[in-house]
């Protein structure tokens, strides 16, 4: 991400570039060996407590009961070697050793696994960044979490984390232990469960595993968990960091550019769903999509959802269509660039109000601290910044750099409208659901009263190519959703079960009939004696 070099000098406007900020192939690898002598010191560690050479068998479940003891869980790296052990049910043997191939490929997997926990949980994340938060946090997984959390200024997953959350740490620790080759990973998942169920129990006895310890207090954890249900989902993410130590500081060199912009764009791509659904139907597909994708950008005097609002129905008002044209679908990648569009011009508007801000990725991290909210993330600066500057030309900055076809005349409204009409923000504020006709055209009557009356008859869409790449779409939806309508009814089910039953029927005539002909051949013979 660039500064446009031939703007004006009061402001600074963002557009994209190819730096993405990737570390080089030696310093990966660099950092690679490195996380893998850290995972290597946790399983010396975890070795001393398990003391496998005073004890035969407990190798042989060290390395091939129930998978591995991978360094992959919940807990610091060397409890999760302990804890896989001994939930593993391998059989005993006679191996009292355990060989350096075997502990390497253990690490290699565990890396492995680790990483791909990170890049599912945080889908943005390169896996050369995610090396470098493991690395950060001595490879323990939940310290990497809550780092690259606070690093992308996700503040509520530590606060408030939701459901969600709770269901996407159950799905990145399966997919971790697919990508660690874990030859049951619904099994490791089911038991890391169960120890966040008792994890006050398990961390004792964890703990009580040390190299002059009973050998009866290796087998008390597996009989703890066995019988126990899994917990809610709820609860788990606080249980897990309840008494965990805070996050390691923020030092990790590269910044993370590419997760940053990713982790704002989803929360931009759910601001643009809403503002569909809150649009009306007929306005939206008759009209209202040519300003929503050319014009209706997020930033604004009021909140995300009602700024691509307000700046849809005034795009659409003071510039009017010219051709008609009705479309039902509209392209997700068009969408998508609207929303980076609207990135940008969050970012100009920031960097040029406040002249502090002298990087990209600092402009991102504000606006994610304030879920996407420009009004929320210019307040929280202004506390900081004695030298702001005009809002006119910060807006200015941001129509500049989401590319709108009248950059001076958006840039007029917006600042208009601080403070917002409150006319504006009854209607906007009052209809929590979908707007109706009559508040559109009430809203663009507001925001644009020199706009003419009477609508003047629009000529048809001269591409008539578009319009059946459109009904190929929709009928492509709308069989989709039928199958999708008729799995949920059960009428799908019903009529598998129908046509199993009849195969059925089929097959067991064909039976009867293949008996009756066997029969029929076996008494020819019989029939010709009696003939003769």
């Amino acid at each position: 991400m660039a500064l446009v070099p031939d703007c004006p000098p009061d402001l600074r406007v963002y557009d994209s570039s190819y730096n993405r900020g990737y570390t080089s192939p030696r310093e990966q690898s660099e950092h690679r060996s490195r996380l893998l002598r850290k995972i290597h010191d946790s399983y010396r560690k975890a070795l001393e407590r398990l003391n496998a050479r005073a004890r035969p068998g407990m190798a042989a479940r060290f390395l091939h009961g129930g998978g591995g003891a991978l360094c992959l869980g919940l807990l610091d790296p060397v409890s999760n070697i302990v804890a896989n052990t001994l939930v593993s049910r391998g059989e005993p043997g006679d191996l009292v050793h355990v060989p350096e191939d075997k502990l390497g490929d253990l690490e290699r997997r565990s890396l492995d696994g680790l990483v791909a926990f990170l890049t599912r949980f945080f889908p943005y994340l390169t896996d050369c960044h995610a090396v470098r938060f493991l690395l950060l946090a001595g490879a323990d997984l939940l310290a990497a979490v809550r780092a690259v959390a606070s690093d992308l200024g996700m503040t509520r997953l530590g606060s408030s984390p939701g459901p969600a959350v709770e269901e996407a740490l159950v799905m990145a620790l399966r997919c971790a232990a697919l990508a660690a080759r874990h030859p049951d990973p619904d099994r490791l998942v089911r038991d890391w469960l169960a120890i966040s169920g008792r994890l006050d129990d398990t961390v004792r006895l964890l703990a009580d595993v040390r190299r002059r310890s009973p050998e009866s207090s290796l087998d008390r954890l597996p009989n703890l968990l066995d019988g126990l249900p899994p917990p809610a989902h709820q609860d788990l993410w606080r249980r897990l960091t309840a008494s965990r130590p805070p996050p390691p500081r923020r030092s990790v060199p590269h910044q993370t550019t590419t997760a940053l912009n990713g982790t704002l764009q989803d929360a931009l791509h759910g601001f643009y769903l809403e503002a569909i659904a809150r649009l009306p139907a007929g306005e939206l597909r008759s009209r209202l999509h040519r300003s929503l994708l050319v014009a209706g950008h997020c930033y604004g005097p009021l909140d995300p959802v009602s700024n691509i609002i307000i700046n849809t129905i005034w795009h659409d008002a003071a510039f009017p269509p010219a051709v008609k044209l009705e479309v039902d679908v509209i392209g997700t990648m068009i969408l998508h660039r609207t929303e980076n569009c609207s990135l940008y011009g969050l970012v100009s508007f920031l960097c040029t109000r406040h002249r502090h801000l002298t990087d990209f990725d600092q402009a991102i991290y504000c606006l994610l601290q304030a879920d996407g909210d420009l009004l929320l993330a210019d307040r929280r600066l202004d506390d900081d910044d004695d030298a702001a500057a005009g809002l006119d030309r910060a807006f200015l900055a941001a129509a500049t750099a989401a590319y709108h076809p009248n950059p001076d005349a958006q840039a007029k409204l917006l600042r208009r409208l601080c403070p917002c009409d409150e006319r504006i923000s009854s209607i906007l504020q009052g209809s929590t659901g979908q707007l109706s006709s009559q508040d559109v055209q009430c809203l663009a009557r507001l925001l644009c009263p020199e706009a003419a009356c009477s609508e003047q008859p629009l000529r048809r869409f001269p591409h008539p190519w578009y319009l059946s790449s459109q009904t190929m779409m929709c009928k492509k939806i709308n069989a989709a959703l039928s199958a999708y309508a008729a799995m949920l009814s059960g009428v799908g089910l019903f009529v598998l079960l129908a046509c199993l039953l009849l195969l059925l029927l089929l097959l067991l005539l064909l039976l009867l009939l293949l008996l009756l002909l066997l029969l029929a051949f076996c008494q020819m013979p019989c029939y010709a004696k009696l003939a003769n």
